[in-house]
């Protein structure tokens, strides 16, 4: 019984992560953002390493009411980002985060 509820444990966050990958990639979000190459904006995996354990911090930021960490002096721009995601459901931007986070 305990590895049914650990299998679907993990499932629900796997399908969190996949939500979260529609989400990333319906809101254009992949135009700055990459896996593993700075573009416009930091890589998913440098994200992923400065918000390791801090997945509440990086929903705050979705929602504009946190600082970034990664790459302060690129904050204005994507303040005006922020508008594609920062009203969506709780759950969306948790979703959101998961997957930005799983890139580690």
């Amino acid at each position: 019984m305990r590895k049914l509820f650990a299998v679907m444990i993990l499932a629900g966050g796997m399908a969190f992560a996949a939500d979260g990958a529609a989400i990333f990639k319906s809101k254009g979000c992949a135009s700055c953002h990459q896996p593993n190459a700075d573009t416009v904006g930091p890589s998913l995996k440098k994200i992923a390493k400065a918000y390791a354990g801090k997945e509440a911090e990086l929903v705050k930021f979705l929602k504009g009411q946190a600082p970034a960490i990664v790459d302060p002096a690129k904050e204005a721009i994507m303040k005006a980002q922020l508008t594609m995601v920062k009203n969506l459901p709780e759950d969306q931007l948790k979703a959101l985060a998961q997957y930005m986070l799983s890139f580690k």
